[in-house]
């Protein structure tokens, strides 16, 4: 039996246009230690929500159609990034200054009574391939660098990394650009990108294919010309020439599965336990499908599967019992959204609208205090933050159980010299105690 849970505290603010899953994500822009909200629609505005405000703390127009948010310190810096891609193939990174930094700049400028503050624009910007739909910003390889890989309608994946022309600093624009490293020709359609950690404790790169499947996508080894009797080829290995078509596809066979065709969700470094920074343990990674298939998987293995007669098209993780675990948080079109722990116990909850976007992860609400929370975008141009997302525990229970848990039920038990209850004699002691005795009618 599942169970239905209520959220009430919650944020609204007012974002209109239509947006992409993708574009939309949470993150510490800023660098203060407390997480944003950062949004684009098709119109080209990407905004920035700040704790309570309904209206944006920072906004950038005329970028394009924006598909994809992401955020890292693409450039080896330390110090993280906003990363914005559109379908036009523009690649914009934002340099986001907290509230301090900028009115120091204002007071320098002795633009007091300017307004124009609020408006923040690209500090680096470049053209990459068009038409990507989903995007990571992530260490997917293991070398401390981070990359950015990025998914495309064509059902190409490309890996691009940074490449530096000159020396920088935190506070100069970056020198260089950003060159393609790695290319993946896929055989469907790409519903997301992951990174996992693998066995080894090394990073592993994911996609998912249709029908609740996905690849491992490899790098691909140097490869240089040796020379074709012109004096033509490369010979020191600085690049790779070619990219091959490297990956390892898993059908992750499931009896759940009804349609083969059918769009993927995937989601991968979901903890199993708490951090413990000493070892490199294993990750899992969860599925979802938009015919309403939920499995969560270990190294290939289906651990479990669940059907759900709802159209999951959001994936995410996140710990809302405090016990270091992730759960797995999927969000159907309707509003219906999932909460399903390691051991497929599942908690749900019913938002109260359509669902045009939905993200899960950390908000400061107040301050720097990053609280677990749901992101809801409807079609009425409104996004719901749902904060304080907590529960105590996700299996069923009732009364006599957590009662019985208790030692000093016990020693009043005692004390009433109650021996071995039954059950039946605790439901009608807690009975009188609640609402007391009725007469009998």
């Amino acid at each position: 039996m599942w169970r239905t849970v209520s959220f009430v505290e919650r944020v609204e603010v007012e974002f209109s246009g239509s947006i992409f899953n993708q574009a939309i994500t949470l993150g510490d822009f800023d660098n203060d230690k407390g997480n944003e909200l950062a949004v684009g629609n098709i119109d080209g505005d990407l905004c920035i929500f700040k704790g309570k405000e309904s209206h944006p703390w920072r906004k950038c127009t005329d970028l394009g159609m924006i598909t994809c948010i992401g955020q890292g310190n693409l450039f080896s810096k330390e110090k993280i990034h906003l990363v914005c891609l559109t379908a036009e193939g523009w690649c914009h990174v934002f340099d986001v200054k907290p509230d301090r930094q900028e009115e120091d700049k204002k007071e320098k400028d002795r633009e007091a009574e300017d307004d124009t503050y609020k408006t923040m624009k690209p500090f680096y910007s470049q053209h990459l391939p068009p038409n990507g739909k989903v995007m990571t910003v992530d260490d997917v390889d293991g070398d401390g660098k981070v990359e950015l890989v990025v998914g495309y309608s064509d059902r190409v994946v490309r890996l691009f990394r940074w490449h530096s022309s000159g020396e920088t600093t935190l506070d100069m624009d970056p020198k260089g650009t950003l060159t393609q490293e790695d290319k993946w020709q896929l055989a469907g359609q790409i519903g997301s990108i992951t990174t996992n950690i693998s066995k080894d404790g090394t990073p592993q790169l994911l996609a998912s294919q249709p029908g609740g499947t996905y690849v491992i996508l490899l790098p691909s080894a140097p490869f240089s010309l040796q020379g074709d009797g012109h004096g033509q080829g490369h010979s020191n290995g600085s690049r790779k020439d070619f990219l091959t078509t490297n990956f390892v596809y898993d059908p992750l066979v499931s009896s759940m599965t009804r349609n083969s065709n059918v769009s993927t969700e995937i989601i991968g470094a979901i903890r199993k336990g708490p951090i413990n920074e000493s070892s490199s343990t294993e990750m899992l990674y969860s599925l979802c499908t938009l015919d309403g298939t939920l499995m969560l998987v270990e190294n290939g293995h289906i651990l479990w599967s669940l059907q759900v007669d709802h159209q999951l098209f959001s994936l995410n993780k996140l710990d809302v019992t405090g016990n270091g675990k992730e759960e797995v948080v999927c969000c159907a079109w309707d509003g219906q959204t999932y909460i399903v722990n390691h051991s497929r116990e599942v908690v749900r909850y019913q938002f109260e609208d359509s669902v045009a976007a939905f993200k899960a992860g950390h908000y400061a609400v107040a301050g720097n205090d990053n609280v677990p929370c749901f992101l809801y975008a409807t079609f009425k141009n409104k996004i719901y933050i749902y904060y304080n997302i907590r529960l105590p525990q996700m299996a069923s229970t009732n009364l006599i159980e957590v009662m019985d848990k208790e030692e000093r039920t016990h020693e009043l038990l005692s004390r009433l010299n109650i021996k071995a209850p039954t059950t039946k004699d605790m439901r009608e002691l807690y009975h009188w105690c609640l609402y007391g005795w009725h007469a009998k009618t």
